[in-house]
């Protein structure tokens, strides 16, 4: 996985999770990357400067921010394998494609400052339901559907040309393994996999 800070045309700054640097660059040709504040469908890679964290820097490190204690702060959130930021939605990316609405640090006391991750409380309510709902739909899935983990793609064309029974399964592909099922004519979709809400 691979985090991008993303900017649309209209400033606004916001972060997303990616299989790798072809999915990013996949999902961004198709126009499925949204900012998920503004809609903007206009987004690129801005600026980042790399984490290089070794057992030195990170005993060194400060303590991480914390949340601001606010009802209208969503709980913070990460995302699984391939899901793009909320207002969009297709393979390839990950994450709610928002830094944490609620974290404290630059431009998070000035929600007006230039790049500031602060949302308006409508935004965070919008925010908090959506991944309600992406949990909702996470646990319906386990119950309902087989986690095959890493062996995806092969259960996949197993049930596809009806060698095993057929059954709702759910794991990890490649991005090569994803196209190759593509091309054989098996639907996959990737959707966003959320860590338990603590």
């Amino acid at each position: 996985m691979i985090k991008y800070q993303l900017i649309c045309e209209e400033d606004h700054e916001f972060e997303g999770w990616f299989g790798d640097s072809a999915a990013f660059e996949s999902q961004q040709d198709s126009g499925l990357l949204t900012c998920p504040f503004c809609g903007s469908a206009t987004v690129r890679r801005a600026l980042m400067a790399p984490n290089l964290a070794s057992p030195k820097t990170r005993k060194s490190a400060p303590p991480p921010q914390e949340v601001r204690d606010s009802p209208a702060a969503p709980a913070p959130a990460a995302s699984g394998p391939a899901a793009p930021a909320p207002a969009a939605s297709g393979p390839g990316a990950s994450g709610p494609g928002a830094s944490d609405p609620g974290a404290s640090g630059p431009g998070a006391s000035d929600p007006g400052a230039p790049g500031s991750a602060a949302l308006p409380e409508e935004a965070a309510r919008r925010m908090h339901a959506l991944m309600s709902e992406m949990r909702a739909l996470q646990s319906k899935i386990k119950d309902e559907c087989r986690d095959v983990g890493d062996e995806f793609a092969e259960e996949a064309r197993k049930i596809h040309y009806g060698e095993v029974e057929p059954e709702g399964i759910y794991g990890q592909a490649t991005e090569e393994e994803r196209e190759a099922l593509d091309e054989e004519g098996i639907a996959v979709m990737d959707i966003p996999w959320l860590p338990k809400d603590n």
